[in-house]
């Protein structure tokens, strides 16, 4: 009789651990192809992991109405709550997957088997879904935004979608030189001690920039298609409406939602917010270069 063995893949992702459980490991890590970068290669793993995801689980199907649906990227998502669990559901060409939580939001469990290579989209959004969960306990958010980098220095461009973000980002990289693009739609922010860094992550958007680099947040600025250009620094509810509404955040879920409203305030205090009217040129790309620390 064979016996198949559960083992591990290990990303790391901000600094903050995820461990996939399989029973073959490079088929479950050609699904994850955009992780390759994260990929913790060694055996000996210290620290301890914020996700924890076993796959091949049984995942019940809810019995209760969703408290929340919302649709992104041609998938529909459905929450279900319970008073020890959350489920997602996700669906996708009329195929249906579940993920659910542990009461402490660290173990995950899926029905996925992680080696069916038509799963690829389906584990990728939930191991997302999951670490952006765990890692709201830890000061850290996934924020929708294009990230441009210079010198460990970064600026993250936000705004509604068709405002302008990828089109500021790639302005940069034509007019700054030595600038580049640390990711272009799906960072994250964590707040340390006394400093803020956006890292690169696994998700970019429909641009594949999967880079396992980080760097010190010197602005956030929200974009604004305008037939002048114009830079106006933002505070207090301003400023915190601008990054709340660009955060990932289980909106049904009070605890997540707290959690996440409270590293934006701090963020905040730390980091300056603006308002950038702008037209896609190299005026406003200027008035943004500005906000980086001088190189001479």
């Amino acid at each position: 009789m064979t016996v198949n063995h559960v083992r591990k893949l290990y990303y790391t992702v901000a600094n903050h651990l995820i461990a996939v459980d399989t029973f073959r490991n490079e088929p479950t890590a050609r699904l994850l192809k955009n992780f390759d970068p994260f990929r913790n290669k060694g055996d000996l793993i210290s620290d301890l992991p914020i996700v924890k995801l076993a796959c091949n689980q049984f995942i019940p199907e809810p019995s209760t109405c969703p408290v929340e649906q919302f649709h992104r990227n041609l998938n529909h998502y459905a929450l279900y709550s319970t008073q020890r669990n959350l489920i997602i559901e996700m669906t996708r060409q009329g195929k249906t997957h579940r993920l659910m939580t542990s009461s402490d939001w660290q173990s995950f469990s899926t029905d996925l088997s992680v080696t069916d290579k038509l799963e690829n989209l389906f584990l990728n959004n939930f191991i997302m879904i999951a670490y952006t969960i765990a890692s709201s306990k830890l000061k850290t958010i996934k924020l929708h935004a294009s990230v441009i980098e210079k010198n460990g220095k970064a600026l993250l461009f936000l705004g509604k979608s068709g405002t302008g973000k990828s089109t500021h980002s790639r302005l940069w990289q034509k007019f700054v030189p030595g600038s580049t693009l640390l990711n272009d739609d799906e960072p994250v922010v964590r707040l340390h001690n006394e400093s803020v860094k956006v890292y690169g992550t696994p998700w970019s958007g429909k641009t594949p920039c999967y880079r396992n680099i980080s760097g010190d947040v010197m602005a956030l600025i929200c974009l604004v298609q305008s037939p002048e250009n114009k830079l106006t620094r933002l505070e207090g509810l301003q400023a915190f409406l601008s990054v709340f509404q660009s955060c990932s955040v289980l909106r049904s879920n009070k605890k997540n939602k707290d959690l996440v409203f409270d590293t934006v305030a701090r963020l905040i205090e730390t980091v300056p917010v603006y308002r950038l009217d702008c037209r896609p040129d190299r005026e406003a790309v200027s008035l943004t270069e500005s906000l980086l620390p001088n190189d001479k």
